[in-house]
């Protein structure tokens, strides 16, 4: 059955990422992506061009060697004409720490300028607190 009214086009997109470990403990990544622009997209994050890059770091070095300190930004770029649109750039730090085995907790901060690629919007500051379980 056909789920979207309007019917489906194709969509023509790309990109090219890399990851590279420095340490043991420590790496990086990067990605670029890019999309036609002219073609609605069916993805969480809505994004015609993107670059990213961020790293994360182990905690042998302070004892922690279960936990992870990351950063990460993104700038995703967007356009349909009906908004006041620029380059949405979040930036992200988390700290991932072991609590027992099986359970992590995370603390994460996220900061966005242009939120959903609108210059009427922002800047947000966002927080969040994440558990993960695994058996």
């Amino acid at each position: 059955f056909d789920i979207n009214p309007n019917g489906y086009r194709r969509k023509l997109t790309g990109g090219i990422s890399f990851d590279q470990q420095f340490t043991r403990d420590f790496g990086v990544f990067g990605r670029l992506s890019m999309g036609d622009g002219r073609v609605q997209s069916w993805m969480f994050t809505e994004h015609d061009r993107a670059i990213s890059v961020g790293g994360a770091l182990r905690g042998e070095s302070w004892g922690r060697p279960a936990d992870t300190i990351g950063l990460g930004t993104n700038i995703g770029f967007a356009s349909d004409g009906r908004l006041n649109y620029r380059p949405e750039w979040i930036t992200e730090l988390y700290y991932d720490a072991r609590v027992i085995p099986g359970l992590n907790m995370a603390v994460n901060y996220q900061f966005a300028v242009n939120p959903g690629f609108n210059a009427d919007r922002g800047p947000v500051h966002l927080f969040a607190l994440r558990a993960r379980t695994a058996f």
